[in-house]
């Protein structure tokens, strides 16, 4: 995917005005960060945080494998990033993406 399309499909995604759920991927799967006040994004900061990934060298990945979780790669595969939206996320954790759906 193409930065520009990878970047459009994120604007698509994100509200601006809301808030998202931010799950690290470990090498355990998907957790929360341990502290409370890096739990919560508000949606610009996830549209900022795609933007650099997408400007960044090597260029990061950023691609949505369901209309309500956008996921997040630097390019180096060091920082996996997936933004829910809060309200569906609360109290549960996101799934692992299907094999197919994993980052390149």
């Amino acid at each position: 995917m193409n930065p520009n399309h990878a970047y459009a499909t994120a604007r698509q995604l994100i509200d601006p005005d809301a808030n998202y759920a931010v799950h690290i991927r470990t090498d355990n799967g998907w957790t929360k960060p341990t502290d409370p006040n890096h739990r919560e994004l508000p949606g610009l900061d996830v549209l900022m945080a795609a933007r650099r990934v997408l400007r960044a060298q090597p260029v990061g990945h950023v691609q949505s494998t369901s209309p309500d979780t956008l996921d997040i790669r630097t390019g180096n595969g060091r920082l996996w990033l997936r933004f829910t939206t809060a309200s569906s996320s609360r109290g549960q954790a996101p799934g692992d993406p299907a094999p197919g759906d994993r980052f390149g």
